[in-house]
C-alpha cells in the first residue's frame, strides 16, 4: 500500500467547481471498463440447447388424435348402439341420485355443493394454503432487493468528543508558558456520507472545536475553529463501476424473478391437482352409482333363486349367489368411501370457507367428461414449452446469476488503485462558534488533499482461482439450462403419448362396455321371451354379465377421467395450463 498525499492551497471557488465537476460525473453512475455483452452468450446457450431438439420436430405436422375403429363397434347399428347407450354408461345414470351412505356425523342424508370445473380452479387460486404460503416468498425477495439498494443510501452521522486535562509540569524558564497546564476541548462533527453507484462515497462534514488552554501560545486561553470539507474517495480499477457495485441488487432482482417462476410453477401445480381431484369426484361417483346398480340386479336375481329353493335351486347354488351380492355389496362400501375420500381431497385443495374441509358436504361436479379428440404439433408442443415453462425460465435466470458473479470474479482480479480528494475550508474566531463560520466566507484558508492508494497481491491466486471457480459455474449452469431443456422436451411427449393412450382406451374399454351390455341384452331378450330361468342361467350368465358390464362400465369411466387428467397434465407440461384456465399470471418487474 502506496499512500500518496498532497496538500495545496488554491481559492476556494475554484476548488468547489473542480469539485463540481467530479461529483457530477461520479453521481451519474460511471460504467466500469470491466462491461461485458452477456446477453448474447446467454442467447448462444439457449440456441443451443433448442437447435437439437427444434430441429428434429421442425417438419412435424399438426395431427388430430385417432383410434383403431373396434370389430365390436362396426357389428352395431347406430339404432342398437343408442339403446346400449341408454341402459349403460355415462348416459344411463344421469338421472339417478347418489347414495353415499351415513356421514361420520351419522348423518344420511346427502348435503352436497355444486361446482363446475372453472368455478373449482378459481376457488382454489383464490384460497389453496399452499399458494398462500408460496405468494409470500416473492414478498420477501421483494424485502431483500430493498436491503440491497438500501448500500447505496446516505447516512447523516454526529460524532462529540468532550476532553478536559489538567497536566502537573515543572516550571520553566519562560514566564506563563511552563508550569502545570489546564486544557479543555469541545469537538462536534456532523454531516452526510453517500455511497456513490460507481464503487465510490462522498462525504460531506463539518467540524466545530471549541479549545480553551491554560497557559497558551496564542495569547488568548480561548477560541473557536471551524471547517467544512468535502471528500471523495473513488476505486480506479478494482470495485469500480455500477455493474460491479450493483450486483448484490441484480442477483435480488433475479431471485425475485426466480421466486415468483416458482409461485407460477406452484399454481400450475395447484391447478392441475384441482383439475384431477374434480374429475376424481366425477369418477367416484359415476362409480358408486354402476356399483348400486350392480347390487341391485344382484340381489334382484339373487331373491329369485332363493323362490325356487326347493324346486330346482340347490343350497350350493344359492350360496354361489349369496357370494355374488356379498361381493358386490363391498363394492359399494368401497366406493361409497371413495366417494367422500376424493370429495375431502378436493374440498382441501380448494379451501374455501362455505365449502370447510371438516363438514361432510359433498361436491357435486356439473361437467361431465368428454372425449373430444385434440388437435396438437408436437413442434408447436415443445417451442412453447421452452418458451413457458417455469424451470426454463428459473435454469435462464440462473446463467445470468453466474455470469454476474463471473464478471464480478474478473473484476477482482484487477489491483487496488484507489483516489481520494478532499477539499475543506477553515475558520478561526475568538468569541464563538458563529463567528468561526462567518470566516469561513473569507477564502483565506483553504486546504486540498489528494491521495492514492495502490495495492497488487503477489501471484493474484486468490482472485484468478476464483474468476477460474465463476467460469466452470458459468458453463455448469449453462450445460444445466440444456439438461432442463431436455427434461422438459421429456414431459411434453409422454404427457401427450399419456392423451394419446387414454384417447385409445376410451374406445376401447367403450366397446368393451357396449359388447357386456349386449350380452346382457340378449339375456333379457332371452328372459322375456320365456327361456327357462334355471338356476345355471342366472349364476353362469346373467349374474356373471351383469358383473362383466359393471367392471366396464368403470374401466371406461376411469378412461374418460385419465384423458381428462392427461390433457390437464400436457397443458401442464407445456407451461400454459394457467391459461387454459384463463388464469392471467403477471411478474412485476419491479423499480430499478
Amino acid at each position: 500500500m502506496i499512500p500518496v498525499p498532497m496538500i495545496l492551497k488554491q481559492p476556494i471557488k475554484s476548488c468547489f467547481a473542480y469539485t463540481g465537476v467530479v461529483l457530477a460525473c461520479w453521481l451519474a453512475g460511471c460504467q466500469g471498463p470491466m462491461q461485458r455483452t452477456e446477453e448474447q452468450s446467454l442467447r448462444e446457450s439457449m440456441i443451443a440447447a433448442h437447435r437439437a431438439h427444434l430441429s428434429s420436430v421442425s417438419q412435424a405436422r399438426v395431427i388430430e388424435l385417432r383410434r383403431e375403429p373396434s370389430d365390436v363397434e362396426s357389428e352395431l347399428s347406430d339404432e342398437r348402439r343408442t339403446e346400449l347407450d341408454e341402459m349403460s354408461g355415462l348416459s344411463a345414470y344421469k338421472d339417478i341420485k347418489l347414495a353415499p351412505g351415513t356421514d361420520l356425523l351419522g348423518q344420511e342424508s346427502v348435503r352436497v355443493v355444486r361446482l363446475s370445473l372453472q368455478e373449482a380452479v378459481a376457488l382454489a387460486v383464490k384460497h389453496n394454503l399452499d399458494l398462500q404460503i408460496a405468494r409470500m416468498t416473492p414478498a420477501i425477495s421483494e424485502a431483500r432487493i430493498v436491503q440491497a439498494k438500501a448500500v447505496f443510501d446516505a447516512t447523516f452521522f454526529t460524532n462529540i468528543n468532550y476532553s478536559k486535562l489538567d497536566t502537573p509540569q515543572p516550571g520553566g524558564f519562560v514566564p506563563g508558558l511552563s508550569g502545570n497546564t489546564k486544557r479543555e476541548d469541545v469537538q462536534l462533527t456532523t454531516g452526510i456520507r453517500k455511497p456513490l453507484i460507481s464503487g465510490g462515497q462522498i462525504t460531506l462534514q463539518t467540524d466545530l472545536n471549541r479549545n480553551e488552554a491554560v497557559p497558551s501560545v496564542f495569547g488568548v486561553n480561548k477560541f473557536y475553529d471551524a471547517d467544512v470539507m468535502v471528500n471523495l474517495q473513488q476505486p480506479l480499477l478494482r470495485n469500480f463501476g455500477s455493474d460491479i457495485n450493483r450486483t448484490n441488487i441484480v442477483l435480488a432482482q433475479n431471485d425475485r424473478l426466480a421466486e415468483a417462476q416458482q409461485l407460477r410453477r406452484r399454481l400450475l401445480d395447484v391447478v392441475a391437482q384441482v383439475e384431477a381431484g374434480y374429475w376424481e369426484v366425477s369418477f367416484s361417483h359415476q362409480q358408486l352409482r354402476v356399483r348400486v346398480r350392480l347390487l341391485e340386479r344382484s340381489t334382484q336375481d339373487r331373491d329369485r333363486l332363493i323362490e325356487r329353493r326347493g324346486y330346482d335351486a340347490s343350497p350350493v347354488e344359492i350360496t354361489e349367489a349369496n357370494s355374488f351380492v356379498e361381493l358386490h355389496r363391498a363394492d359399494v362400501i368401497r366406493a361409497r368411501s371413495s366417494v367422500r375420500t376424493a370429495s375431502d381431497q378436493l374440498k382441501r385443495l380448494i379451501n374455501a370457507t362455505d365449502l370447510p374441509l371438516a363438514d361432510e358436504t359433498l361436491v357435486m361436479p356439473t361437467d361431465q367428461p368428454t372425449d373430444e379428440p385434440i388437435r396438437f404439433s408436437l413442434l408447436d408442443l415443445v417451442t412453447t414449452a421452452l418458451r413457458h415453462r417455469p424451470e426454463m425460465q428459473i435454469a435462464l435466470l440462473d446463467i445470468k446469476d453466474a455470469s454476474v458473479r463471473q464478471r464480478v470474479a474478473d473484476n477482482a482480479r484487477l489491483p487496488l488503485l484507489n483516489l481520494s480528494a478532499s477539499i475543506a475550508a477553515n475558520g478561526v474566531a475568538i468569541g464563538n462558534g458563529q463567528s468561526a463560520y462567518n470566516n469561513l466566507g473569507d477564502n483565506d484558508f483553504i486546504d486540498y488533499i489528494l491521495g492514492a492508494q495502490f495495492e497488487m497481491p503477489i501471484g493474484n491466486r486468490q482472485a484468478e482461482g476464483l474468476y477460474r471457480q465463476r467460469q466452470i459455474e458459468r458453463r455448469a449452469s449453462a450445460l444445466v439450462y440444456q439438461r432442463q431443456a431436455q427434461d422438459v422436451v421429456l414431459e411434453v411427449k409422454i404427457a401427450l403419448r399419456n392423451v394419446q393412450t387414454s384417447y385409445e382406451l376410451i374406445g376401447a374399454t367403450r366397446a368393451a362396455r357396449r359388447a357386456a351390455a349386449d350380452n346382457l341384452r340378449a339375456i333379457e331378450v332371452q328372459e322375456a321371451s320365456g327361456v327357462a330361468l334355471t338356476p345355471q342361467f342366472l349364476i353362469n350368465q346373467k349374474l356373471s354379465t351383469q358383473e362383466r358390464l359393471a367392471n366396464a362400465e368403470v374401466q371406461e369411466a376411469r378412461a374418460m377421467t385419465d384423458y381428462h387428467n392427461a390433457i390437464a397434465a400436457l397443458y401442464q407440461a407445456v407451461g400454459t395450463l394457467l391459461e387454459r384456465n384463463n388464469i392471467e399470471f403477471r411478474i412485476d418487474p419491479g423499480s430499478e
